[in-house]
């Protein structure tokens, strides 16, 4: 197995070296690139000079020389991964390494590597280190300059950091060509990229409010140009909405953006030249989803936003990643939120965070926003430092109020530009920032950070007491946050709870904020109509706090909250409570009847053209939750039960609402051509009552839903995809034919037909799994395929989950494959094990016996820490 190291946050030290300035030469060849680095290096000031010791992976050193003096084998040493230079070192000098690099076979994707005809980088955490020598941490900060040569046909266009600055032809070598790049703004390392290639540009310009002229280049592959304009006019969006909101304006000439196919992750934020996995920049409303489409607004507003909240401002180690990451998620939800539907957008985020981050909190690979330590840092890239990071920011301004946390974070970057800052510096220069000598916070900060610190998802328990001849409620609020690895026991944390009462006539009064600090808070409102029964409770409001709540509540109160609460996140959540109640009971082999004649009926009168009124809305008060939610609900998690139960469910209702929804899909059909953003919630509730009708057997729904899928809106036709899916009928194998046939030149719209077919229910459909490995579109080299293919197995409860544990066998077997070319992607997937101990005992033994082959496989760091947390605890028994 792959020896490991562990990191330690309590170990940080600074290193011993300043680097100022960077500049690398840069040559591209048929067979190798050569990079000639060279680095200014500087000892900090009335400091002995120590050893420099710099990071090198898969480089063949050719030379080495320090101030143009070439060093002797006995000034330095390099073991194939660290190079350290002993002699020959002043408080001032210039390192000049020259060595070779074979991006062509980098299967890892990081560092420099090919994707088809291309070069391009990923050097985000450590890939700095696949190009030459270096630190390659976030505190060492550069100026970059670089120079790039390469043959011009083959790499007509090159590309890196900053602003070009010379372009021209090689003089000894005229089919060779050369351009400099001057990047003015100290980076760290892993914000350098650099692109080679045959590439189309499609240009744009943008002026900021200081009157500047910015151009904006976006770059892919030929053939690819027409289906930029969306990600294009997004970019422009974002900058203007950053400006309003924030005051930030863009501060280089240019801007690039390069779309790549073989790549990690979703985009990456390099200064002035970000890269993007091509699925998230290729798009029209023929060839992405609505969901899709503001999804690509989202990442290309977030990629730009981190050009304050990640580059200008960077973090002080990898420890510091949700400084970066969880702030920048915050600003592109809120960028969402306002240019689209704020209660859609708050509702769809919270539904995320249920399902995949509160099951990590949950598990084996819990992990606290700041951890306290890693084997391999791509590790934690995940859900609880990027969406839990999110929420903790989201606190910070319920607490602060809108206006003030804006100013703080404005004197966040005011105070920590061109530097390398920690979440302390964050929350410390946005929360001082905002208080007067004359006032006071309502929370301690020191508490508030401990959010970085605790994993973890509160709990948060309600005690109601209501005295209706007074008037009188009390509440008693209790915290509890369960332990995790590493952490038995937790302290209280700063949990704000908005809250109001909501009456026959709606809400009472104003909404109010709680700020629990202690383990146990109590509320009492007094004066209140003295009637038998309390108003209704509308707690956490826009979920003001990741935390999950507890209070005995009657079904006649989630009803009358899901009727009269006016705040739509509150309204949801009060359906999503009685869909778990109804799934949950079937799932148990016991219906609900007449708790599902009543939810029948309450949304037959929402059906209804008068009813509710914003088609999104509504649309989210018929999603069921997500299985994560509810098998984390059961004493067993029953994956295939809960599949069946909400099949059953879907049909159910299909037939008892057969007439209001066809009503009302008739009402939807009107705004179903109109282009995005109009006419998304129809179309979004179109795909709805479609998945109910076609489960209740309506053969002119199954027709339309055929129809769809050959007509120009992708969000159409992915939507009757997904209501013909479950149903085994003649629609079914016909809809997904037509869309294999349509699309099949078209890698970035085909990985969806992988998934689709992957996550088929099939008797056959591990065999249809193992022969989308072998089909000719399958590229096993990029991402987004493999997870197409492999991840719409793990979301196929019948054939993932099968009784003889083929599913998890198959699915290991994949995974030690993969992790010998790319690790990154390897490690990821080895999650989709990771609520195994919830299931029954034969379940449980077979994927241990799953884990333990894949455990003896010569894993990765990456992957082997993760099947390890996975694996930690007791051997399971098959009874």
């Amino acid at each position: 197995m792959t020896s490991t190291t562990i990191v330690r946050l309590e170990d940080y030290c600074s290193f011993p070296w300043q680097i100022p300035a960077i500049f690398l030469d840069i040559r591209v060849h048929s067979s190798e690139v050569i990079v000639i680095s060279e680095l200014l290096c500087k000892a900090p000031a009335d400091d002995i000079v120590k050893p420099l010791q710099l990071y090198g992976v898969d480089l063949e050193l050719d030379s080495i020389a320090i101030d143009d003096k070439s060093l002797e084998p006995a000034d330095y040493h390099f073991d194939g991964a660290m190079l350290t230079v002993f002699q020959h070192l002043t408080n001032t000098f210039h390192l000049r390494t020259r060595c070779r690099i074979n991006p062509f076979h980098n299967s890892s994707l990081e560092g420099l590597y090919a994707s088809g005809s291309m070069l391009s980088t990923q050097c985000e955490a450590q890939g700095f280190r696949r190009i030459t020598f270096h630190p390659d941490r976030p505190d060492v900060l550069s100026q970059f300059r670089v120079r790039i040569e390469a043959d011009r046909d083959s790499y007509p266009v090159l590309l890196s950091n900053g602003n070009l600055i010379s372009s021209e032809l090689v003089e000894s070598n005229p089919s060779r060509h050369v351009v400099v790049w001057d990047d003015p703004f100290p980076k760290p390392s892993y914000l350098f990229a650099l692109v080679a290639g045959n590439l189309k540009e499609v240009r744009s310009h943008f002026t900021t409010l200081s009157g500047r002229k910015v151009t904006l280049r976006l770059h892919v592959e030929p053939g690819d140009e027409p289906y930029t304009l969306h990600a294009m006019e997004s970019l422009k969006r974002s900058m203007a909405w950053d400006e309003h909101v924030y005051g930030l304006e863009y501060d280089l000439d240019e801007f690039n953006t390069v779309a790549v196919r073989h790549f990690n992750m979703g985009a990456m934020e390099n200064k002035s030249l970000n890269i993007f996995n091509s699925k998230l920049i290729l798009a029209d409303a023929e060839t992405a989803t609505d969901s899709e489409l503001e999804r690509i607004e989202s990442v290309v507003a977030h990629e730009y936003f981190h050009n304050w909240s990640g580059n200008r401002v960077t973090c002080r180690d990898w420890f510091q990643l949700s400084l970066k990451e969880g702030l920048t998620v915050f600003r592109d939800q809120c960028f969402s939120a306002d240019l689209h539907s704020e209660p859609l957008k708050r509702i769809e985020d919270v539904s995320f965070l249920r399902n995949t981050q509160f099951r990590e909190d949950a598990g084996p690979t819990a992990h606290p926003v700041k951890p306290g330590s890693y084997q391999a840092i791509d590790n934690f890239y995940t859900t609880t430092i990027y969406e839990k990071g999110a929420e903790i920011i989201r606190m910070l301004q319920i607490l602060l109020g809108q206006e003030k946390f804006i100013a703080g974070v404005g004197n966040y970057f005011q105070c920590y530009d061109g530097t390398a800052a920690t979440t302390e510096d964050f929350v410390s220069a946005v929360v001082d920032s905002t208080v007067t000598s004359r006032e006071m916070t309502c929370f301690d900060r020191e508490q508030f950070e401990r959010w970085y610190y605790q994993a973890g998802t509160p709990h948060v328990y309600i005690k109601r007491t209501w005295d209706p001849d007074s008037g009188t409620l009390k509440l008693k609020l209790r915290q509890h946050t369960p332990s995790t690895p590493g952490q038995p026991l937790k302290e209280p944390l700063v949990i704000p709870v908005l809250w109001a009462l909501i009456g026959c006539d709606g809400r009472i009064g104003e909404e109010r904020l709680l700020v629990m600090n202690h383990e146990e808070e109590e509320i009492v409102v007094v004066g209140l109509p003295r009637e038998e029964q309390p108003p209704a409770l509308s707690l956490f409001r826009r979920f003001s706090a990741p935390v999950t709540w507890n209070i005995k509540m009657e079904e006649s109160e989630l009803f009358h909250l899901l009727a009269r609460d006016d705040d739509s996140f509150a309204r949801w959540d009060a359906a999503q409570c009685i869909w778990k109640r109804l799934l949950l009971a079937r799932a148990g082999g016991v219906a609900e009847a007449s708790l599902e004649q009543h939810m029948a009926t309450v949304l037959e009168q929402l059906l209804e053209v008068n009813g509710e009124l914003d088609s999104g809305i509504l649309a989210t008060l018929m999603s069921f939750p997500g299985s994560a939610e509810l098998e984390a609900m059961q004493e067993q998690a029953d994956p295939l039960g809960l599949y069946m139960a909400a099949s059953e469910l879907r049909e159910a209702f299909g037939n008892r609402l057969a007439e209001p929804l066809q009503r009302r899909l008739q009402v939807a059909r009107a705004s179903l051509a109109q282009l995005w953003p109009r006419g998304q919630h129809e179309r979004r509730l179109a795909g709805v009552i479609w998945s109910w009708l076609a489960a209740a057997g309506d053969l002119g729904v199954r027709r339309e839903s055929l129809e769809a899928v050959k007509g120009p809106s992708m969000t159409l036709s992915r939507a009757a995809l997904r209501a013909l899916q479950p149903i085994d009928c003649p629609e079914r194998d016909e809809a997904q034919k037509l869309f294999h046939d349509r699309w099949l030149k078209r890698p970035v719209i085909f990985d969806s037909w992988f998934a689709l077919e992957a996550s088929t229910p099939r008797r056959e459909g591990l065999e249809r799994v193992a022969a989308l490995l072998r089909h000719p579109c399958f590229d096993p080299k990029v991402p987004s395929t493999v997870r197409a293919v492999l991840g719409g197995l793990a979301s196929n409860p019948p054939v993932f989950h099968s009784e003889d544990g083929s599913g998890y066998r198959f699915m290991a077997e994949q995974i030690a494959t993969l992790d010998k070319r790319n690790p990154i992607t390897a490690s990821r997937l080895v999650k989709v094990f990771s609520s195994w101990r919830s299931y029954a005992p034969v379940r449980q033994h077979h994927i241990w016996q799953a884990l333990k082959k894949l455990a003896t496989t010569n894993l990765s760091i990456n992957t082997l820490e993760i099947v390890t947390m996975l694996q930690e605890g007791q051997v399971p028994s098959t009874t």
